[in-house]
């Protein structure tokens, strides 16, 4: 019998292959050649430094969201509301390195450090509501996304708005962006590396810290947890909390990596927050397996590109084959139960 550590490494591989299988497929039907479009799918996304760092570069909001959704899984919660986090944390970064010339604040350690607790309070809110009135973090959540979405809104064409027709704001002092980690004409910078170093901290706080073992004793069972003296009013608010401040991360990179020229402009967080729950799902809620699904997922939208360019398949291929991991890694049992047949019949050979 295959042990449960190898079927959840295997089943995310599972889901991915067969999702790639069934985009074949499709891309057949449309009379194209499904190897000539994924090998341009996949040079596009790794072949060459400039498609490497692309790459990267979008896979790095995916990391923070991801990690922020499987940071709130841990503690028996869902929190949708990474798109939102992002945002305030997003517009915190540009208010203050567009606005404050002091080097001493506006510079990347102060934002980033205040951009990621503007989205630790945003997400707290949601804590406070559940850990105070029972609110269920999904509703208070998806709410604080549209008021975000509001206030992105009001201050990129009022109090924040940069001289010009344009609803954006003015680009972040010179001391207050984050360095290029590659001398290309594309904008890959230590932001990436912050979201490795993430990786490994909520690993690390999760795995092997008393706080860590308190969240997962709340989110398997928050009566037994309170039984035991944890208090889970404030687990609720910290995970939540937690979880908003790794979103916010991705927010203030956005910002302060130069992707809208250093500045804070509308859509700049596209979907990344609600993103960051398939790459959760896919990743198995592990650090190291939300990484892999953060750059997998970028690989498939930067690669999809190139391939929508020298091909006539749609890049909404992408998105098709995005959908279907998500379908087939809900459908866990059902791949569960194919490996385990398969195992048995190997066993009987």
């Amino acid at each position: 019998m295959i042990k449960n550590k190898v079927i959840n490494v295997l089943v995310p591989i599972v889901a991915v292959l067969v999702a790639l299988l069934i985009g074949a497929g499709i891309i057949g039907y449309l009379g194209e050649s499904p190897a000539k479009a994924y090998g341009y799918l996949f040079s596009g996304a790794f072949s060459g430094e400039r498609a490497i760092a692309r790459t990267l570069l979008e896979a790095t909001p995916m990391i923070f969201t991801g990690l922020a959704v499987l940071f709130a899984f841990r503690g028996g919660m869902f929190n949708i509301g990474a798109q939102g986090q992002m945002m305030m944390s997003g517009l915190t970064a540009a208010a203050i390195g567009g606005f404050i010339t002091n080097v001493f604040i506006s510079n990347p350690v102060v934002i980033l450090i205040v951009g990621g607790f503007a989205g630790f309070i945003w997400a707290g809110i949601a804590g406070i509501l559940k850990a105070k009135l029972g609110i269920h973090e999904v509703i208070s959540t998806i709410m604080l996304n549209y008021i975000a979405m509001s206030f992105e809104q009001y201050c990129l064409n009022y109090p924040l708005k940069a001289p010009g027709t344009n609803p954006q704001t003015p680009p972040v002092i010179e001391a207050a962006r984050l360095g290029k980690l590659l001398d290309i004409h594309v904008p890959l910078n230590y932001g990436f590396i912050l979201a490795l170093v993430a990786v490994v901290i909520v690993w690390f706080i999760l795995e092997k810290t008393v706080l860590g073992y308190e969240i997962k004793a709340v989110g398997y069972n928050p009566s037994a947890a309170e039984n035991n003296g944890i208090n889970v009013k404030l687990i609720i608010v910290l995970v939540l909390g937690i979880s908003g401040f790794l979103a916010g991360l991705g927010g203030v990179e956005r910002v302060l990596g130069g992707v809208g020229q250093f500045s804070y402009k509308q859509g700049i967080t596209a979907t990344y927050g609600f993103d960051g729950i398939a790459v959760a799902l896919l990743g198995k809620n592990t650090p190291v397996g939300t990484l892999l699904a953060a750059i997998l997922f970028a690989a498939l939208r930067v690669g999809g590109r190139a391939m929508q360019f020298n091909t006539n398949v749609p890049s909404q291929i992408v998105i098709m084959i995005q959908a279907i991991i998500i379908l087939l890694i809900a459908a866990d049992n059902m791949i569960r139960k194919w490996l385990e047949k398969a195992a048995k019949k190997g066993e009987e050979i």
